[in-house]
């Protein structure tokens, strides 16, 4: 082994260390499993600071500590039966979206980028049509959007949601040299939310509506900003 596999080997062990850290940070929302939690924050640095191979590394490590009953995972879990459980997808997803971003951020060909915001964007767009018209694309136990909120609660959502992302087009817009990078993070995210929804609805049976509403929903405006953290992050970074 040479000494920069063995250097990268090094940093993989330390970001798998530094999601550990960051998981005792857990808020639970009472309405789903799935709390809110910063590991995905590194997950996406990791990916965006050791590449694809590496980032993948760091958080299959995360996961084997977790798995061997360290106490590494959100809030103090631990152990197979915590990645086995109705949220085990969102761990399992770690490794693949750190490579996911990884891979993106080197890739010249930017299209899959592209699908990504373009699948984002219709989630949103398919999200606002129920906050704001009451379609009726989501419910949630058999009550749409419309009913389970109150329209101070949506149109909160809807203004804050649309302020990140702004934020997030201006961000690109100013950093145009990082397009790779954002649009591989918003790819990994993708597939922690796919991850985490096909998981949920195989554990617990819930419809597909309702695992949108209480696993993916909430947790839009918060990761986009995490996005646009760790990704105003990863620039700084400059391994040697």
């Amino acid at each position: 082994m040479d000494n920069k596999s063995l250097k990268m080997m090094l940093y993989a062990a330390l970001f798998a260390a530094l999601t550990a850290v960051v998981s005792p940070v857990k808020i639970p929302l009472g309405f789903t499993p799935v709390p809110i939690t910063l590991q995905t924050l590194m997950v996406l640095l990791s990916g965006a600071v050791l590449g694809a191979r590496y980032g993948a590394l760091s958080q299959a490590l995360y996961l084997l500590v977790g798995a061997l009953g360290l106490p590494v995972f959100a809030g103090g879990g631990s152990g197979f039966g915590a990645i086995l459980g109705p949220t085990g997808g969102y761990l399992l997803s770690y490794p693949l979206a750190a490579a996911t971003v990884g891979f993106m951020k080197d890739w010249k060909d930017k299209r899959a980028g592209m699908v990504a915001m373009c699948l984002l964007a219709l989630v949103l767009i398919t999200t606002y049509a129920d906050l704001i018209f009451g379609i009726g694309f989501i419910s949630f136990g058999g009550n749409s959007l419309v009913a389970l909120m109150t329209f101070t609660q949506r149109m909160v959502f809807v203004i804050v949601s649309l302020a990140v992302i702004a934020a997030l087009f201006v961000w690109l817009l100013r950093e145009k040299e990082q397009a790779p990078l954002l649009s591989g993070m918003v790819a990994a995210t993708l597939v922690i939310y796919l991850l985490g929804a096909v998981w949920g609805k195989l554990v617990t049976g819930l419809p597909w509506s309702a695992v949108f509403v209480g696993w993916v929903l909430p947790f839009i405006i918060g990761d986009t900003v995490k996005l646009l953290l760790a990704a105003s992050v990863a620039k700084r970074i400059k391994l040697k």
